[in-house]
């Protein structure tokens, strides 16, 4: 597989816009590498909206690269990141978010520092940016209360609404949230709903009155086991994905087979521009056997599709520009395409320049979701995790991992803090035993074994779909990692050391498989020894 990367210029009236009201505590002064990862949600992110989730994902990576270089702590950049995202009506978070059963928005938000402290909301309303009421209860709970009482952690409902309102939040109208194309999808998943309900309704009668005449019948089946879910990201079958799905294309495009294949109207916005980086991305197999850089060769099954050896970017590289005036206004995709089915969580990793590492994500939940829902953004480990650096540790090694994907299978393999824990100690299972291996394989481990093979996951109706974005911290670089078994995930990095973010649309060749990708970019004091 191959991660189509793309350089997304733009305007910064975003990252100006919520620059102007930060007011930095220092200047830079830990002279190391900084550096941001930002996704917003894995699922299916149709080519007509590429570029406006990576737009969103670049401004996002943009504006954190900004509160990091004057000296921001990560969590500033993490929360700016995110408060980012929720404002794009593309994304799921915040302004535009699913609409609940009975026609609100409620989100769910966490954030983790790096000691791996978190504050957290859940199935909160009415308010535009949960990341920052997420950011206000983990102040609050590092503040030591009266009588020795404990300060909560994660606040639910109205207790979520009460306490953003004491700490100035404002409080907008229910209907505030509700973006125009959340509204659509609501109705047309009601008028879906409600056709479904009838159809069960008939097949329960007709199987009723058939076993009035028969003492065995066959059960009826319900409809709804044959409808169209809004419960998880949906990915089609091979046969109904057009080409331009199908396949995935790459910054650092070589061959002219058919994964090389980019969709029209994105073509013709690409350039060659002969600016490298010293980062480094893996290349990625389709075929079952590929030789290693010893001599050796892999075989594994058809979805094994990393190489854990990372390859050097080639020096031409393809940037993506902006279109034209002209251009805007030029071929248009085909209006047959199904829209995006983005039903996940945003999220972000940051790491400043004093090597602290922290970690936010934040959702609108699944669409029709019941009142009252707390999503997996809510959950620390589940949709967010992070490891901090053991003091004895000569490596000074930290993980911090946020995932996107269905929320109750994650909250039930504890998604994200398994990734860390699998990342950190490079360990995958096999045959019911941790054994060593590279961090890529033990990704691609924990999505294919500890998630998509978990009882939990197999045993459920519902489709097991995840994408994981991971960062691994050492005094020798910041190592950068992502998989995902859905067809589309949308992600940004950026370091210091770059002038401006790198933008992937990653999809899979084939529904199922598990696509990864992976950066590294050495600390400047590793370089100077």
């Amino acid at each position: 597989m191959h991660a189509n990367q793309q350089d997304v210029s733009g305007s910064t009236q975003d990252s100006f816009m919520y620059g102007e009201d930060m007011h930095f505590r220092r200047s830079v002064e830990g002279g190391d590498l900084c550096a941001i990862y930002v996704h917003a949600g894995a699922g299916y992110h149709s080519t007509n909206n590429e570029k406006n989730h990576l737009k969103a994902c670049n401004d996002a990576a943009k504006v954190a690269m900004t509160i990091l270089k004057n000296g921001g702590d990560a969590i500033e950049a993490v929360e700016m990141a995110i408060r980012l995202l929720e404002d794009r009506d593309i994304t799921n978070a915040g302004y535009g978010s699913n609409l609940t059963m009975d026609g609100t928005v409620e989100c769910d938000a966490c954030i983790v520092d790096h000691y791996g402290r978190s504050g957290a909301v859940g199935a909160i309303t009415q308010v535009r940016n949960p990341i920052v009421v997420a950011r206000l209860v983990l102040d609050a709970s590092i503040l030591p209360l009266s009588l020795s009482r404990v300060p909560p952690n994660f606040l639910v409902g109205d207790g979520a609404v009460d306490f953003a309102e004491s700490h100035g939040v404002n409080i907008l109208p229910k209907d505030f949230l509700i973006s125009e194309a959340a509204r659509h999808r609501w109705q047309t998943w009601r008028r879906d709903l409600t056709k479904a309900e009838a159809e069960e309704r008939k097949q329960t009668e007709k199987a009723s009155v058939s076993n009035q005449r028969s003492f065995h019948s066959a059960p009826a089946t319900p409809a709804l086991a044959t409808t169209k879910t809004m419960s998880q990201p949906v990915t089609p079958t091979n046969g109904d994905q057009p080409e331009s799905r199908r396949h995935v294309v790459s910054k650092h495009a070589v061959a002219d087979g058919p994964s090389m294949r980019f969709s029209k109207e994105l073509n013709a916005y690409f350039e060659d521009d002969g600016a490298g980086t010293d980062d480094h991305l893996a290349a990625m197999a389709q075929a079952r056997k590929r030789p290693r850089t010893d001599g050796s060769t892999y075989d594994e099954e058809a979805d094994a599709i990393f190489d854990p050896d990372m390859n050097a970017l080639s020096p031409r590289q393809r940037v993506y520009r902006p279109p034209s005036e002209d251009q805007a206004h030029g071929p248009r995709q085909s209006q047959t395409e199904p829209d995006d089915h983005i039903t996940d969580t945003v999220g972000a990793i940051a790491i400043d320049c004093f090597g602290r590492i922290a970690a936010g994500s934040s959702s609108g939940g699944i669409g029709m979701k019941h009142k009252g829902r707390c999503g997996p953004a809510a959950l620390v480990g589940t949709s967010t995790a992070v490891i901090p650096a053991d003091p004895d540790d000569p490596d000074e090694q930290s993980v911090a991992t946020v995932t996107s994907g269905t929320g109750e299978h994650m909250a039930t393999t504890a998604a994200a803090q398994t990734a860390a824990d699998r990342i950190l100690s490079c360990t995958r299972r096999s045959q019911g035993q941790l054994e060593t291996c590279t961090e890529d394989e033990a990704l691609y481990s924990m999505i294919k074994n500890d998630f998509m093979k978990h009882p939990g996951v197999q045993n459920s109706p519902c489709q097991g779909a995840i994408g994981i974005l991971a960062v691994k911290k050492t005094k020798h670089g910041i190592y950068f990692y992502f998989g995902h078994n859905t067809d589309s995930f949308a992600l940004a990095s950026m370091h210091s050391d770059e002038r401006k973010p790198v933008c992937v649309m990653s999809r899979s060749r084939q529904s199922g498989l598990i696509a990864q990708g992976a950066r590294k970019c050495r600390a400047r004091r590793a370089s100077k020894d």
